[in-house]
């Protein structure tokens, strides 16, 4: 792998505008002309925004076309932004950026391989001066080149500002050890070898290894270890069977300088955050909880200073237990009302905050905020062509599933549309260990622009609602979880907002497995069906854990009952499907092999089964390449119409 810039003009990549917000209006189009294709398909223009230690340069990765490239310009924007480095598309992605020192950058990139019949993802590390001076691929001509993995940086030691630390796994074991890492030539030292069955590893922020976790070969049981403050043996804290509930504490950040540390638990069947003794000296401590939601996230200064702590309800909220910080929010918040906004990134001194902003109808946009300053500075917004007002609000909605239980989920309408027999495409997200949330999807925008309303839901075996939800549905994709997308359909059909006629089920990755299944079951409730990288047979996506070390917790999350699995496989009963079906799917998608859309496109077509198959060359699970993603889009958009007529 060779870094390069690659011939990028900075001109085509960005423009950066330094906008005093306080006399700034949204640029809203005077039209609700729907946005061409591109706006959407587009990577965005801007993401991964960091300010460097001393708080005079930003850094950020910005995308046109295919490609993405890291740009460099001081803070005050007084010269054009300079490009340093490249993706280059069908060899390497870029990942992330962050700076290593005031003058040092690193970034991580990753690419697919194939050892076989087995293709998965590794990842290397670039190092490049913050002028584009001084590239080179850290490791990649070391020993550590045959390791998968090469961008794990476990601390970014700010007071050793020319190392890093990292977990490197030398051998292919699975077991990584600990090296401390040159930014500059790559060069490396060991710090702490391999302890088994450990495979992930945290800092205290001070750069000491002080927290350890993994699982042994061919168990689902997940072991959490520790180091007391000053000492080196390891000593086990819990065992945790995956996917089988439990009501140990985790610790998921160390304080430094002491034995105690924030851990995840359980408070009334939700995570909640804790605090906790290492030694067991002291009772844990509750820190936070939500009566609702999952709250165990903590947002975290370097040196393990709790400043918030992150939660979903029907929005994202921040609950801050830092006064200066809730200061700084308090300020964005009445500038920019109307969208949910973090301080993704500071100087060492905390005199310059970047500010991270979106809604449900705005992707990402970037903010410059400098400590006592009233005024925040607008730096760029990741999809600057797209119009807000034709996109269509989020409204927060629930409906009961048969047997009594609340769902919780979204419903989008085009703007200035009745919720009243609409054309509706029905959206179950990914996963399905995830959940909705209110913020910008390109998809779903893309869909209510076009006339469409989308219908979102949590099922049940979602993230973030608790064990008992999220365990409802366990080894049972094609049960609760499926009948609680069945019965949003209906609900949506019964309140009058979509047209029985024209109802749609589309979904990407599980979402697409669920759109198949719909097929399959509920042809007489929908007009069509599209699974974006769906998976269609579980008893092949079993299979295909074993080429990896994870394999006994998948085995654990889908079960082993091969009459369950046959059951609940779309390409089990192509059979019984009798609505056109919509398939798409990059070939090196290390996530869900392409051969489950092979296998069910020559299924459906050996069965005479009316469908649409495309495979994207060299693209992956999420279709990252704006040239995937406008086949996709364009495809998509005709399928619709031709099964649902053109939007509202």
């Amino acid at each position: 792998m060779n870094a390069s810039t690659n011939g990028i003009s900075p001109r085509k990549f960005l423009f950066l505008s330094l906008c005093l917000l306080a006399g700034v209006t949204s640029a809203y189009a005077d039209t609700a002309t729907p946005s061409p294709i591109d706006a959407f398909a587009r990577l965005p223009a801007i993401r991964n925004v960091a300010v460097s230690p001393d708080g005079k340069q930003l850094l950020l990765i910005a995308g046109v076309d295919d490609q993405e490239a890291v740009a460099t310009v001081s803070v005050d924007f007084s010269g054009a932004p300079k490009f340093i480095f490249a993706s280059k598309p069908g060899d390497y992605d870029l990942s992330w950026c962050g700076w290593a020192n005031n003058k040092r950058i690193l970034c991580g990139v990753t690419a697919t391989v194939r050892e076989g019949t087995v293709l998965y993802s590794i990842s290397r590390m670039v190092g490049v001066d913050a002028d584009g001076a001084n590239q080179k691929v850290l490791l990649q001509e070391s020993e550590a080149g045959r390791t998968q993995f090469q961008d794990d940086i476990l601390d970014w030691t700010p007071n050793e500002p020319d190392t890093v630390l990292m977990a490197l796994d030398m051998e292919r074991t699975g077991y990584p050890a600990i090296y401390e890492v040159n930014v500059n030539s790559g060069r490396r030292l060991i710090r702490n070898r391999d302890y088994y069955p450990i495979r992930g590893y945290a800092t205290d922020g001070a750069g000491n290894v002080r927290f350890g976790y993994g699982y042994r070969r061919d168990s689902p049981v997940l072991e959490y270890f520790a180091r007391m403050d000053n000492e080196k043996k390891w000593l086990p804290l819990a065992k945790v069977k995956a996917f089988g509930g439990s009501d140990e504490l985790v610790p998921i950040a160390i304080l430094p300088g002491t034995n105690r540390a924030f851990a995840q638990g359980t408070y009334e069947g939700r995570d909640a955050l804790w605090e906790m003794d290492l030694t067991d000296q002291v009772e844990p401590k509750l820190v936070f909880s939500h009566p609702h939601v999952d709250a165990s996230d903590p947002i975290l200064t370097p040196d393990r200073k709790l400043i918030g702590i992150y939660y979903e309800t029907d929005r994202p909220f921040v609950h801050y237990t830092d006064d200066a910080t809730r200061a700084q929010v308090d300020v964005i918040n009445r500038v920019l009302p109307d969208t949910f906004n973090v301080l993704s990134d500071y100087s060492d001194d905390r005199k310059v905050y970047v500010v991270r902003s979106y809604s449900d109808v705005k992707g990402p946009t970037y903010y410059l905020l400098r400590a006592g300053d009233k005024k925040i500075y607008k730096i760029d917004t990741a999809y600057p062509e797209l119009d807000p007002k034709t996109i269509g609000r989020m409204q927060s909605i629930s409906y009961k599933a048969s047997d009594g239980v609340e769902i919780p989920g979204y419903l989008t309408v085009p703007p200035g549309v009745r919720a009243e027999k609409l054309p509706l495409i029905v959206m179950p997200h990914g996963g399905p260990i995830a959940r909705d949330s209110w913020d910008f999807d390109f998809l779903r925008a893309f869909l209510v622009s076009r006339g469409y309303a989308v219908l979102q839901m949590n099922f049940r075996g979602s993230s973030g609602y608790g064990g008992d939800w999220f365990h409802a549905a366990h080894q049972d994709w094609g049960g609760l979880t499926y009948t609680d997308i069945t019965d949003g359909t209906k609900w949506a059909i019964e309140k009058g907002i979509a047209d029985p006629k024209r109802v749609c089920v589309v979904g990407w990755s599980f979402g697409g497995y669920a759109a198949l299944l719909s097929a399959v079951r509920n042809s007489d409730l929908y007009r069509c069906s599209a699974s974006i990288a769906g998976v269609s047979d579980l008893k092949d996506l079993l299979a295909e854990a074993r080429a990896f070390s994870n394999r006994a917790i998948v085995r654990e999350q889908l079960g082993t009952n091969k009459d369950k699995l046959k059951e609940d496989s779309p390409l089990r009963h192509v059979a019984n499907i009798s609505i056109p079906v919509f398939l798409i799917h990059g070939d090196r998608d290390v996530q869900v092999d392409v051969d489950h859309s092979r296998q069910m496109a020559s299924a459906l077509k050996s069965a005479g089964k009316p469908h649409q198959a495309i495979f994207l060359k060299n693209a992956g699970h999420q279709l990252n390449r704006k040239s995937d993603r406008v086949t996709l889009l364009t495809e998509l958009e005709k399928f619709l119409a031709q099964n649902l007529g053109t939007g509202s």
